[in-house]
């Protein structure tokens, strides 16, 4: 049996940044199983007031849809409001 050839500068290279690409997966894996036990933890957990809150939720998501859509009425109302009488002033 012969001895291998020891590794060439190049192969070398290629080999520290694959230990590196590997250190980094490996810390990932860590930190998505970490992140995962995390999530799991808060889906079990259940307050009390849960279904307040999800509703509280709602309520204000729709508030806040109702006012822009009021938002958007009122800047079109003004818009033509003041196209109406600035158009005339300047001759169009």
């Amino acid at each position: 049996m012969t001895t291998p050839a020891p590794f060439a500068p190049d192969q070398l290279a290629l080999l520290e940044r694959l230990i590196r690409i590997e250190t980094k997966l490996d810390d990932s894996r860590n930190y998505d199983a970490d992140h995962e036990t995390r999530i799991r933890q808060l889906e079990s957990e259940r307050h009390p007031d849960h279904e307040s809150r999800l509703n509280d939720h709602e309520t204000r998501l729709r508030r806040v849809e109702r006012s822009v859509w009021i938002a958007a009425g009122v800047a079109a109302g003004a818009g033509g409001l003041v196209g109406s009488i600035v158009g005339p002033l300047i001759g169009t």
